[in-house]
């Protein structure tokens, strides 16, 4: 039955908050006034006090039961910068809404108020990861202090054996050209072309496309002056990785290459990236290099 139904987990675990504490060790008391005075009166409240106990412990497992969580992890996540994680939640129960649930990640928490029944509610929690590579998933979970907040009750949402792939970290990687050629190197062809960076202007020659004739430099020279366009093809270039086998340093190198290489493509650049046992090429790259982030991340 949906109605006692707890997602992936099997069971719920139970911790009494520090208000739960303090009403235990009164009802507690009270009983054993009621024992000692033998007073209806005292036995009445006990009896009260322990029915608000059971109660709270019966409603918050309803209150629990029959949501599912699922999570929604982003495709590309890159070390030490925050990601937002989706989860979500769906009430399953036909007629009993759900107040006061939590998804709490590493300390990372959001709220909702009130799950209608057959409703479905998406959240998002920011997280980060420290390091490239393979990392677990971070473990979630679902809680709820309803109705009276004496009980902290929570399931799991995801197993513990969930992986993602994330990328090197990426800095901002503005240099000037010729610091970025000293450092990688370049690859930029000669070719003229018909694309939108000015290359020169000289003199019209017999032949040449009108089109092309720049008319404020015609009327200051007095002869026909031509315009020479960039070929946007030769805006290529090569990044050429060459780790250190220095440990401490070999970390700068990948984000500084992961960086450089998000950089250019972001400017329009066709890179090709020289790796020290494999080439990707231009092609392979693409407009966001997936398969060069995924070599970086688990370059060891």
């Amino acid at each position: 039955m949906n109605l006692l139904k707890l997602g992936k987990d099997n069971w719920a675990r139970t911790r009494p908050t520090k208000e739960g504490i303090i009403f235990l060790i009164l009802t507690l008391f009270v009983g054993f006034a009621a024992l000692n005075t033998g007073n209806n009166l005292l036995y009445l409240v006990f009896g009260m006090m322990l029915s608000f106990v059971a109660a709270s412990g019966i409603m918050s497992m309803i209150n629990l039961s029959g949501i599912e969580v699922k999570t929604i992890a982003p495709e590309d996540v890159f070390a030490l910068t925050p990601i937002p994680f989706r989860f979500s939640v769906r009430n399953l129960k036909p007629l009993i809404p759900s107040y006061s649930l939590t998804i709490d990640i590493e300390g990372k928490s959001t709220f909702i108020t009130y799950l209608p029944p057959k409703s479905t509610k998406n959240v998002t929690i920011n997280n980060f990861f420290k390091k490239r590579g393979w990392n677990k998933i971070p473990k979630a979970i679902l809680f709820t202090r309803f109705p009276f907040g004496f009980f902290k009750k929570w399931i799991k949402i995801n197993e513990d054996d969930e992986v993602i792939l994330v990328y090197p970290k990426v800095e901002n990687a503005h240099m000037e050209l010729n610091e970025f050629q000293e450092k990688f190197g370049e690859l930029e062809t000669e070719a003229i072309g018909f694309g939108s960076d000015l290359r020169s202007i000289r003199t019209f020659n017999q032949g040449d496309n009108p089109k092309f004739i720049h008319w404020k430099t015609t009327a200051k020279t007095g002869r026909l002056m031509y315009r020479e366009l960039q070929d946007d093809k030769s805006k290529r270039y090569i990044i050429e990785f060459t780790p250190t086998k220095d440990e401490n340093h070999l970390e700068f190198e990948i984000t500084r290459a992961a960086s450089v290489l998000l950089e250019l493509l972001q400017h329009g650049y066709d890179v090709e990236f020289i790796a020290p046992d494999r080439t990707f090429t231009s092609s392979q790259i693409g407009r966001f290099p997936r398969p060069v982030l995924r070599y970086l991340a688990l370059y060891n």
